[in-house]
Protein backbone atom coordinates (compact mmCIF):
# COMPACT_ATOMS: atom_id res chain seq x y z
CA UNK A 1 0.00 0.00 0.00
CA UNK A 2 2.94 2.17 -0.26
CA UNK A 3 2.62 5.10 -2.74
CA UNK A 4 5.92 6.33 -5.07
CA UNK A 5 6.69 9.12 -2.41
CA UNK A 6 6.47 6.38 0.47
CA UNK A 7 3.52 7.58 2.09
CA UNK A 8 0.72 4.96 2.90
CA UNK A 9 -2.27 4.91 1.07
CA UNK A 10 -5.35 3.60 2.55
CA UNK A 11 -7.95 2.57 0.39
CA UNK A 12 -11.55 2.42 1.75
CA UNK A 13 -12.87 -0.64 2.94
CA UNK A 14 -15.17 -2.31 0.70
CA UNK A 15 -19.15 -1.57 1.57
CA UNK A 16 -21.09 -4.65 3.20
CA UNK A 17 -23.46 -5.26 0.50
CA UNK A 18 -25.98 -6.84 3.13
CA UNK A 19 -27.71 -2.96 2.62
CA UNK A 20 -29.20 -4.56 -0.69
CA UNK A 21 -31.35 -6.83 1.66
CA UNK A 22 -33.58 -3.77 2.49
CA UNK A 23 -33.78 -2.44 -0.81
CA UNK A 24 -35.54 -5.71 -2.91
CA UNK A 25 -33.74 -4.14 -5.73
CA UNK A 26 -34.20 -5.81 -9.33
CA UNK A 27 -31.30 -6.52 -11.92
CA UNK A 28 -32.44 -3.87 -14.16
CA UNK A 29 -32.86 -1.42 -10.92
CA UNK A 30 -29.33 -2.44 -9.67
CA UNK A 31 -28.07 -1.17 -13.41
CA UNK A 32 -30.27 1.76 -13.19
CA UNK A 33 -28.81 2.59 -9.79
CA UNK A 34 -25.06 2.31 -10.90
CA UNK A 35 -25.34 4.24 -13.96
CA UNK A 36 -27.56 7.30 -12.34
CA UNK A 37 -26.48 10.31 -10.50
CA UNK A 38 -26.85 9.81 -6.64
CA UNK A 39 -27.56 7.23 -4.01
CA UNK A 40 -23.71 6.84 -3.76
CA UNK A 41 -23.76 4.12 -0.64
CA UNK A 42 -26.31 1.97 -2.60
CA UNK A 43 -23.98 1.55 -6.00
CA UNK A 44 -20.68 1.30 -3.80
CA UNK A 45 -23.03 -2.00 -2.53
CA UNK A 46 -23.86 -2.69 -5.68
CA UNK A 47 -20.73 -2.59 -7.29
CA UNK A 48 -19.17 -4.56 -4.01
CA UNK A 49 -21.49 -7.91 -4.61
CA UNK A 50 -20.32 -7.53 -8.30
CA UNK A 51 -16.81 -7.57 -7.58
CA UNK A 52 -17.19 -9.97 -4.72
CA UNK A 53 -19.18 -12.45 -7.14
CA UNK A 54 -16.50 -11.88 -9.86
CA UNK A 55 -13.36 -12.20 -7.94
CA UNK A 56 -14.50 -14.06 -4.72
CA UNK A 57 -16.69 -16.71 -5.90
CA UNK A 58 -17.39 -19.82 -8.54
CA UNK A 59 -18.32 -18.94 -11.77
CA UNK A 60 -21.52 -20.41 -12.90
CA UNK A 61 -22.32 -22.98 -14.94
CA UNK A 62 -22.89 -22.37 -18.81
CA UNK A 63 -26.58 -23.02 -19.32
CA UNK A 64 -27.28 -27.06 -19.79
CA UNK A 65 -29.02 -29.23 -22.70
CA UNK A 66 -32.49 -28.65 -21.64
CA UNK A 67 -32.28 -24.88 -21.80
CA UNK A 68 -29.91 -24.88 -24.83
CA UNK A 69 -33.08 -26.79 -26.33
CA UNK A 70 -35.52 -25.00 -25.46
CA UNK A 71 -33.34 -22.04 -26.90
CA UNK A 72 -34.07 -23.68 -30.54
CA UNK A 73 -37.68 -23.56 -29.97
CA UNK A 74 -37.42 -19.64 -29.23
CA UNK A 75 -35.46 -19.29 -32.11
CA UNK A 76 -38.33 -20.43 -34.13
CA UNK A 77 -41.08 -18.41 -32.13
CA UNK A 78 -39.28 -15.62 -32.49
CA UNK A 79 -38.13 -16.18 -36.45
CA UNK A 80 -42.76 -16.46 -36.33
CA UNK A 81 -43.61 -13.53 -34.67
CA UNK A 82 -41.12 -10.72 -35.01
CA UNK A 83 -41.46 -8.89 -38.22
CA UNK A 84 -39.23 -5.68 -39.70
CA UNK A 85 -40.42 -2.06 -40.79
CA UNK A 86 -38.63 0.67 -42.32
CA UNK A 87 -39.41 4.86 -40.85
CA UNK A 88 -37.39 7.99 -41.39
CA UNK A 89 -36.14 10.01 -38.41
CA UNK A 90 -36.42 13.17 -37.38
CA UNK A 91 -32.89 13.83 -39.01
CA UNK A 92 -34.27 12.55 -42.46
CA UNK A 93 -32.27 8.81 -41.90
CA UNK A 94 -34.01 5.63 -42.45
CA UNK A 95 -34.24 3.86 -39.39
CA UNK A 96 -34.91 0.15 -38.99
CA UNK A 97 -37.69 -1.08 -36.60
CA UNK A 98 -38.54 -4.64 -35.26
CA UNK A 99 -41.68 -5.61 -33.62
CA UNK A 100 -43.05 -8.59 -31.82
CA UNK A 101 -46.06 -8.43 -29.75
CA UNK A 102 -44.92 -10.42 -27.06
CA UNK A 103 -41.62 -8.62 -26.54
CA UNK A 104 -43.76 -5.71 -26.49
CA UNK A 105 -46.18 -6.50 -23.75
CA UNK A 106 -43.16 -7.82 -21.80
CA UNK A 107 -41.91 -3.87 -21.65
CA UNK A 108 -38.56 -5.09 -20.43
CA UNK A 109 -35.42 -2.55 -21.50
CA UNK A 110 -33.48 -5.52 -22.66
CA UNK A 111 -36.31 -6.28 -24.92
CA UNK A 112 -36.89 -2.83 -26.20
CA UNK A 113 -33.55 -2.62 -26.80
CA UNK A 114 -33.41 -5.05 -29.28
CA UNK A 115 -36.60 -3.90 -30.50
CA UNK A 116 -35.84 -0.14 -30.51
CA UNK A 117 -34.98 1.79 -33.66
CA UNK A 118 -31.21 1.86 -35.35
CA UNK A 119 -29.90 3.80 -37.42
CA UNK A 120 -29.35 1.95 -41.04
CA UNK A 121 -25.56 2.08 -41.14
CA UNK A 122 -25.36 0.87 -37.02
CA UNK A 123 -28.63 -1.79 -37.04
CA UNK A 124 -25.93 -4.45 -37.12
CA UNK A 125 -24.78 -3.43 -33.15
CA UNK A 126 -26.59 -4.42 -30.20
CA UNK A 127 -26.67 -0.89 -28.63
CA UNK A 128 -28.03 0.22 -25.00
CA UNK A 129 -25.68 0.27 -22.52
CA UNK A 130 -27.82 0.00 -19.31
CA UNK A 131 -29.77 -2.84 -20.70
CA UNK A 132 -26.53 -4.88 -21.84
CA UNK A 133 -25.43 -4.81 -18.66
CA UNK A 134 -28.18 -6.22 -16.91
CA UNK A 135 -27.42 -10.01 -17.31
CA UNK A 136 -24.06 -9.03 -14.88
CA UNK A 137 -26.47 -8.33 -11.87
CA UNK A 138 -28.05 -11.69 -12.13
CA UNK A 139 -24.25 -13.19 -10.70
CA UNK A 140 -25.31 -12.06 -7.55
CA UNK A 141 -27.43 -13.37 -5.26
CA UNK A 142 -29.30 -10.64 -3.12
CA UNK A 143 -30.26 -9.12 -6.80
CA UNK A 144 -30.85 -12.07 -8.87
CA UNK A 145 -33.85 -13.87 -6.45
CA UNK A 146 -35.72 -10.50 -7.25
CA UNK A 147 -35.57 -10.86 -10.88
CA UNK A 148 -39.06 -11.24 -12.32
CA UNK A 149 -40.21 -14.03 -14.92
CA UNK A 150 -39.14 -11.88 -17.96
CA UNK A 151 -35.71 -10.96 -16.07
CA UNK A 152 -35.13 -14.54 -16.16
CA UNK A 153 -36.22 -15.50 -19.93
CA UNK A 154 -34.14 -12.27 -20.97
CA UNK A 155 -30.99 -12.01 -18.68
CA UNK A 156 -30.38 -15.61 -18.09
CA UNK A 157 -30.98 -17.21 -21.38
CA UNK A 158 -28.15 -19.01 -22.81
CA UNK A 159 -26.19 -16.56 -24.23
CA UNK A 160 -27.19 -14.49 -21.35
CA UNK A 161 -25.42 -16.78 -19.26
CA UNK A 162 -22.27 -17.51 -21.01
CA UNK A 163 -22.49 -13.20 -21.25
CA UNK A 164 -22.07 -13.61 -17.60
CA UNK A 165 -19.47 -15.85 -17.97
CA UNK A 166 -17.15 -14.09 -20.32
CA UNK A 167 -17.85 -10.64 -18.68
CA UNK A 168 -15.84 -12.85 -15.16
CA UNK A 169 -13.30 -14.26 -17.40
CA UNK A 170 -12.69 -11.37 -18.84
CA UNK A 171 -12.63 -9.19 -15.59
CA UNK A 172 -10.56 -11.62 -14.11
CA UNK A 173 -7.91 -12.01 -16.76
CA UNK A 174 -7.58 -8.46 -16.93
CA UNK A 175 -6.94 -8.36 -13.16
CA UNK A 176 -4.62 -11.56 -13.21
CA UNK A 177 -2.73 -9.64 -16.49
CA UNK A 178 -2.51 -5.93 -14.83
CA UNK A 179 -1.28 -7.71 -11.57
CA UNK A 180 1.62 -9.26 -12.76
CA UNK A 181 3.00 -6.45 -14.17
CA UNK A 182 2.82 -4.35 -10.94
CA UNK A 183 3.71 -7.20 -8.96
CA UNK A 184 7.11 -7.11 -11.33
CA UNK A 185 7.19 -3.38 -10.29
CA UNK A 186 6.53 -2.22 -13.66
CA UNK A 187 3.41 0.63 -14.39
CA UNK A 188 0.66 -0.30 -16.10
CA UNK A 189 -1.23 1.00 -18.97
CA UNK A 190 -5.08 -0.86 -19.67
CA UNK A 191 -7.27 -0.26 -22.72
CA UNK A 192 -10.98 -1.42 -22.53
CA UNK A 193 -12.03 -1.11 -26.38
CA UNK A 194 -15.60 -0.59 -27.60
CA UNK A 195 -16.01 -1.34 -23.96
CA UNK A 196 -20.12 -0.25 -23.57
CA UNK A 197 -20.26 0.94 -20.46
CA UNK A 198 -17.10 -0.39 -18.96
CA UNK A 199 -17.63 -1.91 -16.21
CA UNK A 200 -15.41 -4.94 -16.38
CA UNK A 201 -12.49 -2.69 -16.12
CA UNK A 202 -13.49 -0.17 -13.64
CA UNK A 203 -13.90 -3.31 -11.69
CA UNK A 204 -10.35 -4.11 -11.99
CA UNK A 205 -9.17 -0.68 -11.07
CA UNK A 206 -11.06 -0.81 -8.34
CA UNK A 207 -9.56 -4.27 -6.94
CA UNK A 208 -6.54 -3.54 -7.59
CA UNK A 209 -6.61 -0.03 -5.42
CA UNK A 210 -8.36 -2.08 -2.88
CA UNK A 211 -5.15 -4.84 -3.13
CA UNK A 212 -3.11 -2.17 -2.41
CA UNK A 213 -1.12 -1.48 -5.32
CA UNK A 214 -0.33 2.47 -6.31
CA UNK A 215 -2.83 4.25 -8.23
CA UNK A 216 0.38 6.00 -9.77
CA UNK A 217 1.62 2.89 -11.28
CA UNK A 218 -2.23 1.99 -13.16
CA UNK A 219 -3.64 3.91 -16.18
CA UNK A 220 -6.76 2.68 -17.45
CA UNK A 221 -8.85 4.15 -20.34
CA UNK A 222 -12.24 3.11 -21.03
CA UNK A 223 -13.73 3.88 -24.85
CA UNK A 224 -16.59 3.28 -26.94
CA UNK A 225 -18.27 4.77 -29.96
CA UNK A 226 -21.52 5.31 -28.36
CA UNK A 227 -20.91 8.92 -26.35
CA UNK A 228 -24.37 7.79 -24.10
CA UNK A 229 -22.05 4.64 -22.92
CA UNK A 230 -19.25 6.88 -22.21
CA UNK A 231 -21.30 9.37 -20.20
CA UNK A 232 -22.92 6.63 -18.12
CA UNK A 233 -19.23 5.23 -17.27
CA UNK A 234 -18.02 8.51 -15.94
CA UNK A 235 -21.14 8.54 -13.63
CA UNK A 236 -19.88 5.51 -12.23
CA UNK A 237 -16.82 6.66 -12.28
CA UNK A 238 -17.39 9.83 -10.30
CA UNK A 239 -19.49 7.50 -7.62
CA UNK A 240 -17.38 5.10 -6.56
CA UNK A 241 -14.53 5.88 -4.21
CA UNK A 242 -11.42 4.14 -5.65
CA UNK A 243 -12.16 5.63 -9.08
CA UNK A 244 -13.36 9.29 -8.50
CA UNK A 245 -10.16 9.36 -6.26
CA UNK A 246 -7.85 8.53 -8.81
CA UNK A 247 -9.84 10.14 -11.98
CA UNK A 248 -7.12 10.89 -15.13
CA UNK A 249 -6.26 14.14 -16.26
CA UNK A 250 -6.15 15.12 -20.23
CA UNK A 251 -2.61 13.84 -20.12
CA UNK A 252 -3.91 10.44 -19.17
CA UNK A 253 -0.36 8.92 -17.80
CA UNK A 254 -2.02 7.48 -14.61
CA UNK A 255 -5.50 7.33 -13.39
CA UNK A 256 -8.71 5.87 -15.01
CA UNK A 257 -11.16 7.73 -17.52
CA UNK A 258 -13.55 6.96 -20.12
CA UNK A 259 -13.78 8.88 -23.59
CA UNK A 260 -15.52 8.90 -27.45
CA UNK A 261 -13.40 6.77 -29.20
CA UNK A 262 -14.34 4.47 -32.28
CA UNK A 263 -11.55 1.80 -33.53
CA UNK A 264 -12.76 2.06 -36.98
CA UNK A 265 -11.61 5.58 -37.63
CA UNK A 266 -8.11 6.12 -37.96
CA UNK A 267 -5.74 6.75 -34.55
CA UNK A 268 -4.36 9.77 -33.24
CA UNK A 269 -0.70 9.56 -33.92
CA UNK A 270 0.54 9.15 -30.22
CA UNK A 271 -0.91 6.24 -29.89
CA UNK A 272 0.96 4.33 -31.65
CA UNK A 273 4.23 6.19 -31.99
CA UNK A 274 6.17 5.97 -28.56
CA UNK A 275 6.34 3.26 -26.64
CA UNK A 276 4.79 4.69 -23.24
CA UNK A 277 1.59 5.60 -25.06
CA UNK A 278 0.85 2.12 -26.06
CA UNK A 279 -1.06 -0.42 -23.62
CA UNK A 280 -0.17 -3.23 -21.54
CA UNK A 281 -3.48 -4.99 -21.45
CA UNK A 282 -6.11 -4.66 -23.89
CA UNK A 283 -9.71 -6.06 -23.99
CA UNK A 284 -11.70 -6.33 -26.97
CA UNK A 285 -14.78 -8.15 -25.85
CA UNK A 286 -18.20 -9.08 -27.31
CA UNK A 287 -16.85 -6.29 -30.80
CA UNK A 288 -15.22 -9.01 -33.13
CA UNK A 289 -18.40 -10.74 -33.88
CA UNK A 290 -19.85 -7.55 -36.14
CA UNK A 291 -16.55 -7.59 -37.99
CA UNK A 292 -16.12 -10.13 -41.25
CA UNK A 293 -12.78 -11.86 -41.90
CA UNK A 294 -11.47 -15.33 -40.64
CA UNK A 295 -14.99 -16.68 -40.13
CA UNK A 296 -16.58 -20.41 -40.27
CA UNK A 297 -20.41 -18.89 -40.51
CA UNK A 298 -22.17 -15.89 -41.02
CA UNK A 299 -25.78 -14.51 -40.46
CA UNK A 300 -25.64 -13.86 -44.19
CA UNK A 301 -24.89 -17.31 -44.76
CA UNK A 302 -27.79 -18.63 -43.03
CA UNK A 303 -30.33 -16.63 -44.63
CA UNK A 304 -28.47 -16.99 -48.23
CA UNK A 305 -27.76 -13.13 -48.60
CA UNK A 306 -25.67 -11.25 -50.03
CA UNK A 307 -22.21 -10.76 -47.57
CA UNK A 308 -22.08 -7.19 -46.01
CA UNK A 309 -18.83 -5.50 -45.00
CA UNK A 310 -15.17 -5.94 -46.62
CA UNK A 311 -13.76 -9.00 -45.57
CA UNK A 312 -11.10 -6.95 -44.16
CA UNK A 313 -12.82 -5.63 -42.10
CA UNK A 314 -11.43 -7.92 -38.64
CA UNK A 315 -7.96 -7.39 -40.05
CA UNK A 316 -8.31 -3.83 -40.24
CA UNK A 317 -9.61 -3.09 -36.29
CA UNK A 318 -6.98 -5.80 -35.21
CA UNK A 319 -4.02 -4.19 -36.92
CA UNK A 320 -5.08 -1.08 -35.04
CA UNK A 321 -5.39 -3.14 -31.88
CA UNK A 322 -1.90 -4.28 -32.80
CA UNK A 323 -0.67 -1.26 -33.31
CA UNK A 324 -1.67 0.55 -29.51
CA UNK A 325 -0.41 -2.55 -27.87
CA UNK A 326 2.52 -2.82 -26.36
CA UNK A 327 5.91 -5.48 -27.07
CA UNK A 328 4.61 -8.28 -24.46
CA UNK A 329 1.39 -6.68 -23.84
CA UNK A 330 -2.07 -8.92 -23.43
CA UNK A 331 -4.89 -9.10 -25.74
CA UNK A 332 -8.25 -10.48 -24.75
CA UNK A 333 -10.95 -11.35 -26.82
CA UNK A 334 -13.64 -14.21 -27.32
CA UNK A 335 -14.97 -16.45 -29.66
CA UNK A 336 -19.12 -16.47 -30.70
CA UNK A 337 -19.91 -19.91 -31.46
CA UNK A 338 -22.63 -21.31 -33.42
CA UNK A 339 -25.37 -21.74 -30.80
CA UNK A 340 -29.59 -21.20 -31.74
CA UNK A 341 -29.51 -19.22 -28.34
CA UNK A 342 -26.27 -16.73 -29.99
CA UNK A 343 -28.67 -16.64 -33.06
CA UNK A 344 -31.71 -15.16 -31.88
CA UNK A 345 -30.41 -11.60 -32.29
CA UNK A 346 -29.79 -12.28 -35.98
CA UNK A 347 -34.37 -12.11 -35.58
CA UNK A 348 -33.66 -8.63 -34.89
CA UNK A 349 -31.01 -7.66 -37.80
CA UNK A 350 -27.62 -7.98 -36.13
CA UNK A 351 -25.36 -9.52 -38.40
CA UNK A 352 -23.43 -12.09 -36.45
CA UNK A 353 -19.55 -13.30 -37.76
CA UNK A 354 -19.37 -16.58 -36.25
CA UNK A 355 -15.38 -17.99 -35.02
CA UNK A 356 -14.30 -21.00 -33.27
CA UNK A 357 -10.97 -21.11 -31.62
CA UNK A 358 -9.07 -21.66 -34.89
CA UNK A 359 -10.79 -18.40 -36.72
CA UNK A 360 -10.00 -16.21 -33.34
CA UNK A 361 -6.31 -17.58 -33.67
CA UNK A 362 -5.50 -16.83 -36.93
CA UNK A 363 -7.37 -13.53 -37.19
CA UNK A 364 -5.20 -11.46 -34.17
CA UNK A 365 -2.07 -13.16 -35.92
CA UNK A 366 -2.36 -10.37 -38.39
CA UNK A 367 -1.76 -8.46 -35.68
CA UNK A 368 1.04 -9.68 -33.97
CA UNK A 369 -0.45 -11.18 -31.41
CA UNK A 370 0.07 -15.47 -30.02
CA UNK A 371 -2.43 -17.26 -28.16
CA UNK A 372 -1.18 -17.40 -24.20
CA UNK A 373 -4.39 -19.54 -22.99
CA UNK A 374 -7.93 -20.04 -22.85
CA UNK A 375 -9.68 -18.34 -19.70
CA UNK A 376 -13.36 -19.70 -19.98
CA UNK A 377 -15.17 -21.70 -22.06
CA UNK A 378 -18.98 -22.21 -22.70
CA UNK A 379 -21.52 -22.40 -25.44
CA UNK A 380 -21.55 -19.37 -26.50
CA UNK A 381 -18.19 -18.13 -25.68
CA UNK A 382 -14.77 -18.93 -25.31
CA UNK A 383 -12.12 -15.91 -23.59
CA UNK A 384 -8.70 -16.23 -24.92
CA UNK A 385 -5.88 -14.26 -23.78
CA UNK A 386 -3.19 -13.75 -26.63
CA UNK A 387 0.14 -11.98 -26.15
CA UNK A 388 1.68 -9.80 -28.74
CA UNK A 389 4.80 -10.94 -30.05
CA UNK A 390 8.25 -8.55 -30.28
CA UNK A 391 9.81 -7.62 -33.56
CA UNK A 392 12.59 -10.00 -32.65
CA UNK A 393 9.95 -12.73 -32.10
Amino acid sequence: MTASNGSLKIHPPDPHPEILLDHALTPMEAVNTLYSHGEEELSEAIFASVSRQVFGEAAPEPSGRLRRFLARGVLRLLRRRTRKEYRQGTDGQEMTVYRNSLLERSGHPYAMTLLSPSAANNSTFVEGGDPMNAPYMMICPTISRNAGTWDRLLLDSVQARDVQLRFIWETRSTYDSAKARLDRGNTVRIKAAACGTGLSTILVFDRLIRDGYDPDSITAILTDREEANVQRARILLEKLATTSANLADESEHKGITARTMDLLHDLPSQAISGGHDRYHVVTLVGILEYFRGFTCETTEEHYDEPLLGEESEGEELIRKVGAITADSGVLIANTYRVEPGARILEVFGKKLRYRNREDLHALVRTGGFVPVKTAGSGNVYDTEVFEKESPEG
